[in-house]
């Protein structure tokens, strides 16, 4: 199997699990945010409330900065609130653009995204190679 499509399985996976454990926010976001540090490492921070006791410390927002794609969710008032931003370069700049979603739109994004920077990566990893060799 190839590395992207192993990738894409392995998102795939992580989308189905993420949808399976919604029913409730908080576990849901819970679950959510440890999805994503595990498997985006490098991408991911994770926002906790302010306690006293570490242990208590309850994530509260996650940021998952894939190229040009910013991925916020956030815990708040028992519903988890999902924006994406998409940064704008070159000549005349233009406006980010950015807009609120629901969670399995916001989590279909972030795994196209993905999948996609683990293409472009695997792209530039051969390139590499190539004159290498």
């Amino acid at each position: 199997m190839s590395d992207d499509a192993a990738s894409e399985t392995d998102f795939s996976a992580l989308a189905a699990s993420l949808q399976s454990d919604a029913r409730d926010a908080a576990v849901f976001f819970r679950v959510m945010c440890t999805a994503l540090t595990d498997a985006l490492p490098d991408n991911t921070t994770v926002e906790h409330d302010h306690s006293m006791f570490k242990n208590r410390r309850l994530a509260r927002r996650v940021t998952v900065q894939l190229g040009d794609d910013t991925f916020v969710a956030e815990l708040a008032q028992q519903r988890v609130i999902c924006h994406q931003s998409h940064a704008v370069h070159g000549v005349g700049g233009g406006l980010p653009t950015s807009g609120e979603m629901d969670v399995a739109g916001w989590t279909a994004a972030l795994l196209t995204s993905a999948a996609q920077a683990a293409r472009t990566r695997n792209a530039a990893v051969t390139a590499l190679r190539s004159m290498t060799s």
